[in-house]
């Protein structure tokens, strides 16, 4: 199968970071998000949006990892297997053979919020999530208003489409860090979303 077969350079698609650090996963909340409903916001993988249709997905991941995080990543690698997790909530182990570095996932996103960079009106959106390697602990920057750091254990609470609050996922040994001048009300709940909606079905599934 080739990415480029469904993902053209018109097909609005961006990138997102599977990130670990000492055994937690790095997760992110934008700005946009305590815009759009500060008392319920969505986190998901470090990324963003395509430059332009001619940027690569692997520079996209690079250039918006730095912006957001900083430069603590020393590389993005190749995934042992690439999952396509469709709009209605398939998930299929897929086989590329047009990509240097292997995604662990291609996600489409349909039925957009228009919160963040698409209208309601814009047709699917692909995100091409690579795992990555970190250095260093990772700082929130520019768009983002706090990283946030959960285990597996935290994701599996979610399997029931349960919305946790910052405060009792803290108490479960879960950690924030917030841009300097930015703060989360500990009552604020979390909702998967992106490269975390992703990892949640995938634990739920691997118990199954």
């Amino acid at each position: 199968m080739r990415l480029s077969d469904w993902i053209t350079p018109t097909t609005p698609a961006g990138t997102a970071l599977f990130l670990m650090w000492n055994g937690y996963h790095v997760f992110s909340i934008p700005h946009r998000e305590l815009v759009r409903s500060p008392h319920s916001v969505r986190f998901s993988g470090v990324g963003g949006k395509r430059s332009s249709c001619t940027e690569s997905f692997v520079d996209c991941a690079w250039r918006e990892g730095v912006e957001e995080i900083g430069t603590v990543i020393t590389s993005i690698d190749s995934a042992s297997q690439t999952h396509l997790f469709r709009a209605d909530g398939s998930l299929t182990a897929i086989s590329l053979v047009d990509e240097a570095i292997s995604p662990r996932l291609v996600l489409e996103k349909q039925n957009h919020t228009g919160h963040g960079s698409l209208s309601v009106s814009d047709p699917s959106y692909y995100l091409v999530a690579f795992d990555a390697s970190l250095n260093a602990p990772p700082t929130p920057r520019n768009e983002l208003a706090a990283l946030i750091y959960m285990q597996d254990a935290h994701l599996a609470l979610m399997q029931d489409g349960t919305e946790w609050a910052i405060a009792d996922l803290l108490q479960r040994d879960a950690r924030i860090e917030c841009q300097a001048g930015v703060s989360l009300a500990p009552a604020t709940t979390l909702i998967p979303h992106g490269t975390a909606k992703f990892l949640v079905h995938w634990l739920h599934e691997r118990s199954c």
